[in-house]
């Protein structure tokens, strides 16, 4: 049966009693996933051309419109676009994150920390896989794990972002592998306000 009725609305429903219930991080990263390809399934329903508005200024990371933060900056949602050629630096989230594509595609590229952890500032990563991602993928992450993006398309790429925390407000890392160096990561980039009808889910 084809599921055309799931809404951004019933997603932060869903999203919210997972937290009242106290899931687990295992339990949300085996639960969001669905819920994202349910919603990624309808997105002609709710993802609108201005969600998608990529970031061209070269000092900014990517166009990133917030959906949903709960006031305790929990259950974050966000679009973002990137321009072609965009990439992250390797980071983790401190928080559980889940994410889908919805129009374009890019690449996931996954880490390894190698090192012990022993000295600030100080760590070694190596890159061990990468995964494609298009509207027909779904990535789920732990906290601690490691990741970088890269549009290395010829388009625009825009993706849905669930996370347990909004990451500006996690201890957030990126990681340096010609250094070896890691230090606080932001998102960053244009934040832009949520509408009031997207604000009252």
């Amino acid at each position: 049966m084809c599921d055309t009725g799931f809404s951004v609305k019933q997603l932060i429903e869903h999203l919210r009693e997972l937290k009242r219930e106290a899931a687990s991080e295992a339990d949300m990263l085996d639960v969001v996933p669905r819920l994202a390809k349910r919603i990624v399934a309808n997105r002609r329903n709710w993802l609108r051309p201005r969600m998608c508005v990529p970031n061209e200024r070269p000092e900014d990371s990517a166009g990133i419109h917030l959906l949903h933060e709960e006031p305790d900056h929990s259950l974050a949602v966000f679009v973002v676009t990137w321009l072609p050629g965009d990439e992250t630096p390797p980071h983790n989230h401190g928080t559980w994150a889940v994410i889908a594509g919805l129009e374009g595609r890019e690449t996931n590229h996954w880490w390894k920390r190698c090192d012990d952890g022993a000295v600030p500032g100080y760590a070694e990563v190596r890159r061990t896989g990468h995964q494609a991602i298009d509207a027909s993928s779904v990535i789920a992450m732990p906290g601690d794990a490691i990741h970088s993006l890269h549009n290395d398309s010829d388009a625009v790429s825009v993706t849905l972002h669930l996370y347990g925390v909004n990451v500006d407000f996690t201890p957030r890392c990126k990681f340096d592998p010609a250094q070896r160096t890691m230090a606080p990561y932001r998102m960053g980039g244009t934040t832009i306000a949520p509408s009031r009808q997207e604000a009252r889910t």
